[in-house]
């Protein structure tokens, strides 16, 4: 369970700044309706699943066979591997929006650092008061900051870096959206290419090494089938808020994004066919006769 909660709290450090409403809802559904009941209830329904399932037989490996083939990955292990990969694009944006704050921060100290250069003597507060001596005479506060000489120009770093930080991040969100949302498609399809929506108590096999056809009995069907459906609704709900958070964000944005994308790989692709092109114009030196008779 420890596990599960380093997750939603690092998924919750990805929604508190930069998700929309949508997004709120929608981690709500992905820590609650998925994670929880996994990992609490799950594990009780799923741990019998392979020692409870019987088939009338006693031939070796036959009950192996058949249970391989009943269920190619457990319902369990396919929910969890669910869960890291569709919260992976969302990890992703973590990674990406930490990594853009820290170089903004870095912009701004370099930034302001010229400015407010210290001398070696004890200096005043920005906001610092001439205290007065018994004396009449008046001293400086002591370790305090001293006010240098403030120049006219803001002291506010270009917004134009601010504003671009502020695309690129958008810009990775809608993407990470993207790949969520096609995530939960391919795995809602796998989920019913696998298993379907029901559970059956028998299954026949004649799977090798069974020498005839056998029936094989599972545990809870009922129970594994309501869990079935459950994170069938749960899948396609999470697919609907995907749908409904990429409209609130406006599918013009998303075009922007896409296309920004597009052209940045295209001017770096440029670049560095200028650079190659450079290389290869770049004359090649050679000794003359001339510069070699001047070395003898």
């Amino acid at each position: 369970m420890g596990e599960w909660t380093i997750l939603e709290r690092l998924l919750e450090a990805a929604v508190q700044q930069h998700s929309t409403m949508i997004g709120r809802i929608l981690l709500t559904v992905v820590v609650i309706f998925r994670i929880l009941i996994v990992a609490i209830v799950g594990e009780t329904v799923y741990e019998d699943e392979q020692t409870m399932f019987m088939c009338n037989t006693l031939q070796p490996g036959c009950n192996q066979a058949c249970y391989d083939k009943a269920f190619p990955i457990s319902h369990i292990r396919y929910w969890v591997f669910q869960i890291i990969l569709v919260c992976t694009p969302s990890l992703c944006f973590i990674t990406y929006s930490v990594h853009q704050s820290a170089k903004q921060r870095d912009r701004r100290y370099s930034f302001l650092y010229p400015l407010l250069e210290k001398d070696g003597r004890k200096v005043k507060n920005v906001n610092g008061i001439l205290v007065q001596n018994p004396d009449g005479s008046s001293k400086e506060e002591p370790d305090c900051l001293e006010v240098k000489e403030i120049p006219s120009a803001p002291m506010r770093p270009p917004k134009s870096s601010k504003v671009k930080r502020q695309e690129g991040i958008s810009r990775f969100y809608i993407i990470q959206v993207v790949f969520r949302n096609a995530l939960e498609i391919g795995f809602l399809a796998g989920q019913y290419f696998l298993y379907g929506f029901n559970v059956p108590a028998i299954f026949e096999c004649d799977r090798y090494p069974c020498v005839k056809e056998v029936e094989c009995y599972v545990s809870r069907p009922t129970e594994k089938t309501v869990f079935l459906v459950f994170m069938f609704a749960v899948s396609g709900i999470c697919v609907l808020l995907n749908l409904a958070e990429l409209n609130h964000l406006g599918w013009r944005k998303i075009k922007t994004a896409i296309r920004g994308v597009q052209a940045r790989r295209k001017s770096i692709c440029e670049v560095r066919k200028k650079d190659l092109s450079s290389l290869a114009q770049v004359p090649t030196l050679g000794r003359t006769q001339s510069s070699e008779s001047a070395y003898v």
